[in-house]
């Protein structure tokens, strides 16, 4: 497992840009100076709609930086390959993990889908606070009948495995990347995906801690071998079942 000290008993810092920059560069996740002031704006803009539209339940700042931000922007460190673009970052809510990606790599081309209405208006807001270029978003969910091409997809922590496969069957390219943020027990859902999706193989399977903390996270990464809306024989029943269920 890829990991650091866990620093549980660390005092907490006071929140402000240089915190931030101290922790990405404890972190060893170093970024150019205006990268980590859009990150500290980003951060204010959470904290002040937060009560209003419930964007995050974790409220303490060091624990904002760690789990939200540096998880982040983590994750295009672990990838053995640069980050697909366009990405398109699915339920991605309050913009995680697409907005902190942008933010590290300004130019990968980021496509923030969320189907609330009043968290799409927060993406706005954010994307024109921050004059990010190269983001757009979209106000839906996204389900198998969405055709935009796109070379990679992201989730963090919005269903298991399958069920994303099935949503984007009919949008992530052949040789696209469909990349999972997941918590450390997630073997059952890979299996499954894996047995009932031969169209795609699994690329990268790496278990980590988020530095500086006891928690531990999983990065898993799956290759399509088709092309869009083409699945194996096991995978269009495993889908037509599924879309049966959610009717």
């Amino acid at each position: 497992m890829v990991g650091h000290d866990t620093g549980r008993n660390r005092p907490k810092t006071t929140p402000g840009p240089e915190s931030l920059k101290r922790w990405f560069e404890r972190s060893g996740l170093p970024l150019k100076e205006h990268q980590y002031l859009q990150l500290w704006q980003y951060h204010r803009l959470i904290r002040k709609r937060n009560a209003e539209l419930d964007l995050t339940r974790i409220y303490q700042f060091d624990n904002m930086v760690q789990k939200h931000y540096i998880d982040c922007v983590l994750v295009a460190k672990l990838m053995k390959w640069r980050v697909p673009s366009p990405l398109l970052d699915i339920g991605t809510g309050a913009g995680l993990p697409g907005i902190p990606m942008k933010i590290a790599s300004p130019g990968t081309e980021v496509i923030l889908a969320e189907g609330r209405p009043k968290r799409v208006g927060f993406l706005f807001e954010v994307v024109k606070a921050l004059d990010l270029k190269g983001v757009e978003i979209l106000g839906q969910k996204i389900h198998s009948s969405f055709d935009r091409q796109v070379n990679g997809v992201i989730t963090r922590a919005l269903e298991t495995i399958p069920k994303t496969l099935l949503r984007i069957s009919g949008c992530l390219t052949r040789g696209g990347m469909a990349i999972f943020m997941k918590g450390p027990h997630c073997d059952e859902e890979l299996e499954e995906a894996l047995e009932n999706y031969p169209d795609y193989r699994l690329v990268q399977d790496i278990s980590y801690l988020i530095p500086h903390s006891p928690h531990e996270r999983r990065l898993v990464i799956l290759r399509r071998l088709s092309e869009p809306g083409i699945r194996g024989r096991r995978s269009a029943v495993r889908d037509q079942r599924s879309e049966r269920k959610g009717s």
